[in-house]
């Protein structure tokens, strides 16, 4: 008569393959995204009636008229400037007179 033994099979634990599927597919997708994607540059993203600067160094801009606007004229000044205290403050240097 022989005897046998058999060896205990182990269960694999489906949540961990689960959770380290998802963890290799989220460094996989910023990876992809980081290094092989090229993003879009700045002269598709701005109009094209202002494609190149020399277009751009010709507009016209009238600051005189933007200053006597009346709706620029009607703006107050809320914050007052309030110069600083000139006395000292702390203790005096004994090492500097």
């Amino acid at each position: 008569m022989a005897i046998t033994f058999e060896e205990e099979k182990k269960k694999i634990n489906w949540s961990a393959v689960v959770v380290i599927g998802f963890i290799v597919a989220a460094i996989g997708t910023a990876v992809y995204y980081l290094f092989f994607i090229t993003p879009p540059l700045v002269e598709t993203i701005i109009s094209p009636k202002l494609k190149t600067i020399s277009e751009i160094s010709k507009l016209n801009f009238d600051f005189q008229g933007a200053l006597n606007n009346l709706s620029s004229k009607n703006l107050k000044n809320i914050v007052e400037f309030n110069p600083a205290p000139q006395e000292s403050i702390g203790k005096n240097n004994p090492f500097f007179p």
